[in-house]
């Protein structure tokens, strides 16, 4: 039997986040779906390292869905977004995959990328500073 592929696991897990929030039997609250969005963080930066530009404007609808609209598309994307490392973190190709997704939020929304070069800028301080 042939092994999965990355992305294969990487919607699996989408899917079962989003389920799972879907059918979650108490009250779904902000909080809740931002904690799941950590939860997959390392999952985004892995995608990315795999060098897979995935559709983070359906995986946004598919998780504001799931919430039952409780927190909109827009709001999740920069909350995925918050969870990239600067850029020179990864390789050429995976810096490639980035700026795709990356841009399919400043597409649909703009200000993408000014909020997180302002991030990554903050994070080279700090690190400088150490």
């Amino acid at each position: 039997m042939k092994e999965p592929t990355f992305e294969q696991i990487f919607k699996i897990e989408i899917e079962g986040w989003c389920y799972g929030l879907a059918n979650y039997p108490g009250e779904v609250f902000p909080g809740l779906l931002h904690r799941i969005i950590k939860e997959l963080g390392p999952s985004f930066v892995k995608a990315l390292e795999s060098e897979l530009a995935f559709d983070i404007l359906d995986i946004s609808m598919k998780l504001s869905k799931a919430a039952k609209y409780l927190i909109d598309e827009r709001e999740i994307c920069f909350s995925i977004l918050a969870f990239f490392p600067p850029p020179e973190r990864f390789s050429e190709g995976a810096q490639f995959a980035m700026s795709r997704v990356i841009d399919q939020v400043e597409q649909a929304y703009g200000g993408a990328l000014d909020k997180l070069e302002q991030k990554w800028k903050l994070e080279r301080k700090a690190l400088s500073s150490d």
